[in-house]
């Protein structure tokens, strides 16, 4: 059965699997802006005021609203001064990350290698076109 390539259909299967990381969130009492910060934080320590920016950018909100969620990172112990994840910080990122490979594994993991690469390159290809849409 031959199944549409559209808005639409990209727009369901981003709900859907959204649906699922914000059930994985709430089970790790984490929101979504949290969860992009931890994401951000991973890989290397960012000073506090490009955190704020790039996450700013990345969820698409004001600076003041993403201040709001890298003073809470700190209120919760998840980052030291400065935006750097601390060991609850590091062990809350690892358990939502777990999670998502997880989901990721039960919904991709039977797809071959090609579909996988194609998918990639065509959702990639829509992504940078809307946040060219989105800066103009």
């Amino acid at each position: 059965m031959s199944h549409p390539f559209n808005g639409l259909v990209i727009g369901q299967a981003g709900r859907a699997t959204r649906a699922l990381l914000d059930r994985l969130l709430q089970e790790a009492n984490t929101d979504f802006p949290t969860w992009v910060a931890l994401v951000l934080l991973s890989d290397t320590d960012i000073p506090e005021d490009e955190l704020t920016d790039r996450l700013a950018t990345r969820l698409k909100v004001d600076r003041a609203d993403a201040a709001l969620t890298v003073t809470g990172l700190a209120e919760e112990g998840l980052t030291t001064p400065g935006a750097t994840l601390t060991e609850q910080g590091r062990a809350r990122f690892q358990h939502i990350s777990d999670g998502v490979d997880s989901i990721a594994a039960r919904l991709y993991g039977d797809l071959n290698a090609d579909e996988k690469d194609t998918a990639g390159r065509v959702l990639a290809l829509v992504t940078a076109r809307a946040e060219a849409e989105l800066a103009a």
